[in-house]
């Protein structure tokens, strides 16, 4: 009985870790399809075997979705490492991750936040 406790302890960690990054790239990709934002997204692979190394995305948007953005890097903080910088009018967040694959590192910057904010999304996950 121990033991299987202690496995579903385990598995429900690993979930949640799993849905925490899930969740944010999401959203920028939900954001890519349906908003009026510009994104751009690269992939770097290793020439002889063809493997991705990195995917770099970047999402830049106006308006009313610096909430729900800002609201799953505050929520995904669990999971990783959130900072938060405030300089000259510009907020930055940077939440880093890493699991047994990759490391991932989000970072989300608002500009004009009260009046009608900019927010630049940025995500870079590297292969292990």
């Amino acid at each position: 009985m121990k033991r299987l406790t202690l496995l579903l302890c385990l598995f429900a960690a690993f979930i949640a870790q799993a849905t925490a990054q899930n969740k944010i790239d999401q959203m920028v990709d939900k954001f890519a399809a349906t908003g009026d934002c510009t994104f751009t997204s690269v992939v770097k692979r290793n020439t002889k075997t063809k493997r991705v190394e990195k995917v770099v995305k970047m999402l830049t948007t106006e308006g009313k979705s610096v909430g729900y953005l800002r609201s799953a890097f505050e929520e995904e903080a669990r999971n990783g490492t959130l900072t938060e910088k405030r300089e000259d009018g510009v907020t930055t967040m940077v939440l880093t991750t890493q699991d047994s694959k990759t490391n991932r590192i989000y970072m989300l910057s608002i500009e004009d936040e009260k009046i009608r904010p900019k927010i630049k999304t940025t995500i870079i996950i590297r292969m292990k």
